[in-house]
């Protein structure tokens, strides 16, 4: 009786589907690296676009909270709006007076292509101190075009990227942000808010 031994070593067969799995798994494993880098990315951008508009909304809130109902100007009444508002803030009573801050103001400003969120202290002065919350607030509010009609309906018309409305005490913030997301389409993401003035 003979016996047979096995020779070492893999049949070409073999070793071509060994080849086929793994660059089966190397592509998956490629498809599985980019969808979720392409996921981080997305996720950071939109992590990034909300911060950035709820910090330059939250600023705007506050400063207006903050000022004299009185001292808020000019009045716009919906659907008329303004992108600039002046006020000032009652810093407390001295001898029986208010004492008022410097006058303020919030304004959107066109530079190119997009706007820009900016705060004042004694605006036009000599001593104006100035800065700027937000450079990413597009000429027009999303959804918005000027023609004459609430497009995005938020009864106001034809609002640039900030606009204000309002009728004393109440305030209305609108804000749109916009940035370049990582597939290089500029997204924007709008804020609305009410607040109250002191009295």
């Amino acid at each position: 009786m003979r016996v047979r031994t096995c020779k070492g070593g893999f049949t070409l067969i073999e070793i071509m589907i060994v080849v086929t799995i793994l660059a089966l798994l190397a592509v998956n494993i490629s498809m599985v690296t980019r969808t979720g880098s392409r996921a981080a990315r997305a996720g950071a951008f939109w992590q990034t676009l909300n911060d950035g508009a709820d910090q330059t909304l939250d600023r705007i809130s506050l400063a207006l909270m903050s000022s004299d109902a009185e001292n808020v100007y000019p009045v716009m009444v919906a659907p008329l709006y303004t992108n600039e508002v002046t006020y000032s803030v009652s810093l407390g009573v001295e001898n029986g007076e208010v004492i008022e801050s410097p006058p303020e103001s919030i304004s959107w400003e066109e530079q190119g292509d997009h706007g820009r969120v900016r705060w004042r202290q004694n605006p036009g002065l000599p001593n104006e101190r100035a800065v700027v919350w937000s450079n990413w607030v597009p000429n027009i509010h999303a959804g918005e075009i000027f023609n004459g009609e609430d497009d995005n309906g938020n009864n106001v018309v034809d609002e640039t990227g900030l606009a204000f409305d309002m009728d004393k005490p109440l305030v209305n913030i609108h804000l749109t942000v916009e940035r370049v997301n990582p597939d290089g389409k500029l997204t924007p993401t709008t804020r609305h808010i009410q607040v109250t003035c002191r009295n």
